[in-house]
């Protein structure tokens, strides 16, 4: 019987520069890792829901680099298989996701950070002997950050709201998966990961 569900793990490292109010930079690095559980209605969707730790990374201003505190994350997301025909394939990608940490500028001195986003997106690839699907990914996403500096509350947002990249899932039996996708342009990021059908 087909599976209807599935169990993930995975780590993302990602890179951006952030726009805040007030003409103020940022360049953004985080480290996270998410624990997904999915629900597989039908051959073609997906339904999940995440949550896990982003765990590192920094805001970097003119003014001095701030670390982040490790901080709860949670994403759900839903994905559409629009094209399949054994060979080809066209997944629709959504997602909602919310990270909440702390910055340290100097010690004993933390500020709260939120922030949230929506991406909508693509991957289209094909599938090799029914083992390796090598594919393109493109995604719009936008979203606020919240956060305050030198005292003042600050609303912000990346300076690019797009990812294109390519990545490669790798089944390694008949409910085992592993993947890696790799983003350099617009915010740049790395993810690898495994997930299992159950």
């Amino acid at each position: 019987m087909r599976p209807h569900w599935a169990v993930g793990v995975s780590g993302l490292y990602t890179s951006t520069r952030l726009r805040f109010s007030g003409h103020l930079y940022a360049d953004q690095v985080r480290y996270a890792s998410l624990a997904t559980l999915a629900y597989l209605p039908t051959p073609k969707l997906v339904l999940s829901l995440g949550a896990g730790a982003a765990f590192g990374g920094s805001l970097t201003l003119p003014d001095g680099k701030y670390e982040f505190s490790p901080g709860p994350t949670f994403a759900l997301g839903a994905d559409y298989r629009a094209f399949d025909d054994g060979r080809y394939f066209v997944l629709l990608t959504s997602s909602l996701s919310f990270a909440a940490a702390r910055t340290h500028l100097v010690r004993d001195t933390s500020v709260g950070y939120e922030a949230s986003d929506l991406r909508v997106g693509a991957e289209a690839g094909l599938q090799l002997a029914n083992i390796v699907r090598p594919y393109l990914a493109a995604r719009a996403f936008g979203g606020p950050v919240f956060w305050r500096h030198q005292g003042e509350a600050v609303t912000g947002t990346d300076t690019h709201h797009y990812q294109l990249g390519a990545g490669v899932g790798v089944r390694l039996s008949l409910r085992l998966n592993l993947f890696a996708e790799g983003i350099p342009l617009g915010e740049r990021a790395l993810s690898v990961g495994v997930g299992l059908a159950i």
